[in-house]
């Protein structure tokens, strides 16, 4: 993809991003649910998804930091599958009655959805290295905890380059 955008190749970016983003969301969150299970009795797998990363981390002595990543996209991914996911309206109230086309509207931003604002290379990029990287960070903790006990494999430790000193 970043070949495609160096290129000025944007057609479909948007979609792909969209599609690679909802995938990330669901993978983080499942690999939660795995762990979750594994680590914590009676695990509720239908609770918020931000609250089973707080339990995971809790129960590995993780104290995550929702400000920083690789939390902050943690968080990102949820809210972005989330907006997706139950979109709403946005109702819109003007002084006075505005005639439009369609794309008078899209050209003002009124046509907008929540969700097109994650709509971003960077934050893709940054997430997609969350995942290549093993979501170094949280689950770098959480799997050095497990590799203690004995219940993961060892991986790679790979730091996004806006980590590196």
């Amino acid at each position: 993809m970043s070949e495609r955008l160096a290129k000025d190749d944007r057609e479909g970016v948007g979609l792909e991003i969209i599609a690679g983003l909802t995938l990330l969301a669901f993978e983080v969150e499942a690999r939660f649910n795995f762990l979750g299970a594994k680590l914590i009795s009676n695990w509720e797998e239908r609770k918020p998804a931000i609250l089973k990363v707080k339990r995971v981390c809790k129960r590995l002595g993780v104290a995550p930091d929702f400000s920083v990543r690789p939390y902050r996209s943690v968080e990102k991914l949820k809210d972005f599958r989330d907006t997706l996911a139950h979109g709403k309206p946005e109702e819109k109230v003007f002084d006075e009655e505005v005639v439009a086309t369609a794309e008078d509207l899209a050209t003002m931003g009124i046509l907008r959805a929540d969700w097109e604002a994650y709509i971003d290379h960077g934050f893709f990029q940054e997430s997609l290295w969350r995942r290549r990287a093993n979501l170094e960070g949280s689950a770098g903790e959480i799997r050095t905890h497990c590799t203690r006990h004995g219940d993961a494999r060892q991986q790679p430790n790979e730091l996004h380059p806006a980590d590196r000193g």
